[in-house]
């Protein structure tokens, strides 16, 4: 079979013809086209940036252009270039035997569409919040009412997070994770040592609004004027559009000694912060499954993040396998990360039951879970061919 993966997440190409992307989305790739024998995949084209993981080998790649501008520019520049847009699309969808869409998103959302209207087997997959919260635009309510509507049979419909039942009639759970056996395997995290002085805390992962970084800032901020002792330091690594912005903010709070930004990183050096950190730090203010929550724990580190998606699935109890506080109180967070670098507390077990809660929770595994509901749906052998 062939599938078509569409999706409007930024990549570029060097000067060999290699293409590159960040974040999660190229091994998430590989391990779903792992699932067929063949792979399309559309993408938006950028800038070249440090930091990149190469596109699956295996796969096609069809660079669309790239809107211009963000949120509501962009969305013009869409709807500009619609005719563009839905003309690519239905090509590469009309000759794939399968399509999956990675939502939210405006060109996924018109690969989802296309799919459905050509009656194409699919594997939609929302990955932010399923449950609606102070983020949830008008066009993810669109996108979910598709996704419940037409949920079952060819339509295999996922919402990223974890629960006893399922998002919607039809729908079904799906955790997400950009870690791999083997390099699970190559991780040898320090379990049995205590805090370091000074506590060393990392944010690993976009760097925009939505993602609460500017609270944990604020936190920081606090503690300073507190004269909390000692003082934690903070790595955030990542980039995106807020990083002007955050970097102001640790000026204006005079806090340029305690936070580092060094940008983004592969997943090597990714991993060489997560084994100097202690805690990661993740305050999101909307989320599905936040693959830095599996990432951290294969390092041993604990969690610290708010009450978003399926973190109180994926945290457990309090000091299960982190902390869990209220997304965008500056306040509760201060109060947290005081309690937590100043209270006793059983680091060796609190690190061991991070890494073992991680051990199921691979690409492989995630590939292999959507892999089993397409078997179901679709009435189809694990190869491909028709039973």
């Amino acid at each position: 079979m062939q599938l078509c993966a569409i999706s409007f997440k930024e990549c570029w190409c060097d000067a060999q013809g290699n293409w590159y992307s960040s974040g999660g989305f190229p091994l998430q790739m590989a391990a779903i086209g792992s699932l067929f024998d063949e792979m399309t995949l559309l993408i938006t084209r950028g800038h070249s940036r440090p930091g990149g993981i190469p596109l699956p080998a295996h796969a096609q790649i069809i660079p669309l252009r790239q809107p211009a501008g963000q949120d509501a520019r962009r969305k013009l520049s869409v709807l500009l270039n619609f005719p563009y847009y839905l003309s690519m699309i239905v090509k590469y969808v009309r000759r794939a035997d399968a399509v999956h869409t990675p939502l939210p998103g405006d060109i996924p959302l018109l690969g989802m569409l296309v799919a459905l209207s050509l009656r194409k087997p699919l594997i939609a997959r929302y990955g932010g919040s399923w449950a609606t919260n102070s983020q949830t635009t008008i066009m993810s309510r669109v996108t979910k009412a598709i996704m419940r509507r037409f949920a079952g049979g060819r339509n295999v419909m996922l919402a990223t997070g974890e629960g006893e039942s399922a998002p919607s009639s039809n729908m079904h759970w799906v955790f997400v994770s950009a870690l791999s056996q083997a390099e699970l395997q190559q991780i040898c995290p320090v379990f049995d040592r205590e805090l370091s002085s000074p506590p060393r805390l990392i944010y690993a992962g976009r760097l925009s609004p939505e993602k609460g970084v500017l609270t944990l800032i604020e936190a920081l901020a606090k503690l300073k004027q507190e004269k909390f002792s000692p003082l934690p330091n903070l790595i955030l690594a990542g980039d995106g559009p807020q990083r002007n912005v955050l970097e102001q903010a640790v000026a204006r709070c005079e806090c340029t000694d305690i936070v580092r930004f060094v940008g983004q990183l592969d997943r090597n050096s990714l991993s060489e912060q997560f084994l100097m950190a202690d805690i990661c730090v993740q305050p999101s203010l909307t989320e599905g499954f936040s693959k830095a929550w599996l990432d951290a724990m294969s390092h041993g580190l604990p969690v610290l993040t708010t009450e978003v998606g399926a973190a109180r699935a994926v945290i457990g109890d309090e000091s299960e396998r982190g902390w869990i506080v209220p997304p965008g109180d500056v306040d509760t967070l201060t109060t947290k990360l005081r309690q937590v670098l100043s209270e006793p507390m059983d680091w060796h077990i609190l690190r061991r039951r991070c890494r073992s809660y991680v051990e199921k929770r691979t690409l492989e595994d995630w590939a292999q879970r959507i892999g089993q509901i397409c078997v179901e749906q679709w009435k189809i052998n694990w190869n491909g061919k028709n039973k």
